[in-house]
C-alpha cells in the first residue's frame, strides 16, 4: 500500500488526515533456529514485506484498525496495563505500556490505520513487526530518543510480559536493525551485529507450506526447559557456551531427548558461524550443505519440523537454481527459506510449486524477497 493509499484509507475510517507514518519489516531467518533463547547465534534478514501505519494523536481512547483483520480493541495508551486488552491490539497497547514503564512518560492516545503485506502464520514475525512499527511511532511522537536496538529490546519485553509469549530477541532485532542488501549475524547474548551482504545474484525465497504454524506454548516451553536442563548438566550458563566434545562427554548423564535437543543447539551455533564465512565468500556449496544440515537437525534432533515442511524442503533441494533451503521459524508448519539464483527463479518456482502440490496435496506459495532497512518513520 502506498502512502497515498494509506492516507485515503485512514481518512475513510477515521475522518481527517494522519500526521505520521511508520513502517517495519518482517524477517526471514537464514540459519540459526531455536538458538536465540540459548544465548546463541542467528542469521536473519529484514525483508521487503512490511507493516505500514498511518496515525494521528487524539484525546482518547486509542483506536487501531487493520486493513487485513479489522478493528482492534480500544485502549487508553496513557494508562494501559498487562491483561487489559487482548487480540492483535495487545501489540500496540503493549508497546505503549512498555515505553511508559521505561521512560516514565505516558504515551499519547492515537488513531492508527494498519496495513500489512506480510503473509500471516508463515514464520516471518508479523508480531515483532507490529511491535516495532508502533515503537518507532510513539518514540517519535514523544521524542523519547531511543535507538532501534533499544526499541527491539522493549519490543521483546512487550511480547514477554504484556502479550505473554516467551520469545527470544531475534525477531525484534531483525525488524528493527535490518540493512538494505544484507543479512545480519546476531549474537543474541551481546546483541552485537555483523552485517553480511547477500550476493546480488541470489534471492531470498519464502516457500510457504500453507500449513499454519502450530508450535504450541507447551511444546516450545518443553524445549526451552530441556535446553536449560542440558546446560545445567554441562555446567554452562547456556548451551551457547558448550562444545560438541563437552556434550558427548556428558551424554550418558542426560536423557536421550535432552541430549538431542542440546546437540541441535550446539551444532546449529557452529553452522551459523560457518554460514557467515560461506556467505562472505559466496561459497554456494557450503551454504547449501549448512542449510540442509540445519533442516535435518531441526527435523531429527529438535523435532519441530512436520511432513509439509519436509516435503517443501525436499522439493527445493531438487529444484533448478537452489543454492540452499531449510525450514525457518519456530516450526510445525509455516515456511521454508531458500536462497535461489535470481536468473533461475521462474524455473525454481515452477518446479517447487508443482512438486509440493503433488507430494502434499496442498497449493503452496512462493515469495521472492530482498533484504531491506529496519523499522523507521516512513517518509516518501
Amino acid at each position: 500500500m502506498t502512502q497515498a493509499e494509506l492516507r485515503e484509507a485512514f481518512a475513510n475510517r477515521f475522518g481527517g488526515q494522519p500526521t505520521i507514518f511508520s513502517i517495519a519489516p518482517g524477517r526471514v531467518n537464514l540459519i540459526g533456529e531455536h538458538t536465540d533463547y540459548n544465548d546463541g547465534f542467528v542469521f536473519p534478514a529484514a525483508i521487503d514485506r512490511c507493516i505500514h501505519v498511518a496515525a494521528r494523536m487524539v484525546e482518547g481512547p486509542s483506536q487501531v484498525t487493520s486493513a487485513q483483520i479489522g478493528d482492534g480493541s480500544p485502549f487508553d495508551a496513557r494508562a494501559i496495563n498487562p491483561g487489559e486488552v487482548g487480540g492483535w491490539a495487545a501489540y500496540p497497547a503493549g508497546m505503549a505500556w512498555v515505553l511508559r514503564e521505561e521512560s516514565g512518560k505516558p504515551m499519547p492516545n492515537i488513531e492508527a490505520y494498519v496495513s500489512s503485506n506480510l503473509p500471516m502464520g508463515s514464520g516471518v514475525s508479523s508480531s515483532a513487526a507490529m511491535e516495532l512499527v508502533f515503537g518507532v511511532l510513539w518514540n517519535h511522537l514523544e521524542s523519547l530518543g531511543y535507538d532501534n536496538k533499544k526499541l527491539a529490546i522493549l519490543g521483546q519485553k512487550c511480547e514477554n510480559l504484556f502479550v505473554g509469549v516467551n520469545c527470544g530477541i531475534m525477531d525484534q532485532m531483525a525488524s528493527a536493525m535490518g540493512e538494505e542488501g544484507s543479512a545480519m549475524f546476531l549474537d543474541t547474548r551481546s546483541l552485537e551485529i555483523a552485517y553480511a551482504q547477500v550476493p546480488q545474484d541470489l534471492l531470498i525465497v519464502l516457500c510457504d507450506t500453507k500449513k499454519p504454524r502450530a508450535l504450541t506454548d507447551s511444546a516450545y516451553n518443553e524445549r526451552r526447559s530441556q535446553c536449560e536442563e542440558a546446560a545445567r548438566i554441562l555446567g554452562v550458563k547456556a548451551l551457547r557456551d558448550a562444545t560438541v566434545d563437552q556434550l558427548e562427554s556428558k551424554r550418558t548423564e542426560m536423557p536421550d531427548v535432552v541430549y538431542r535437543r542440546a546437540r541441535h543447539v550446539v551444532t546449529e551455533d557452529q553452522r551459523s558461524q560457518a554460514f557467515r564465512v560461506a556467505l562472505q565468500n559466496s561459497d554456494y556449496d557450503q551454504i547449501g550443505e549448512l542449510m540442509r544440515a540445519s533442516h535435518e537437525s531441526l527435523r531429527d534432533d529438535y523435532e519441530v519440523s512436520c511432513r509439509e515442511l519436509d516435503l517443501m524442503a525436499e522439493a527445493a533441494w531438487q529444484a533448478p537454481g537452489c543454492v540452499g533451503a531449510r525450514m525457518t521459524g519456530a516450526g510445525f508448519g509455516g515456511a521454508c527459506v531458500a536462497l535461489v539464483r535470481k536468473e533461475k527463479f521462474a524455473e525454481f518456482e515452477a518446479y517447487v510449486t508443482k512438486t509440493y502440490r503433488e507430494t502434499s496435496g496442498i497449493e503452496g506459495a512462493l515469495l521472492a524477497t530482498r533484504p531491506v532497512d529496519g523499522a523507521r518513520i516512513w517518509t516518501e
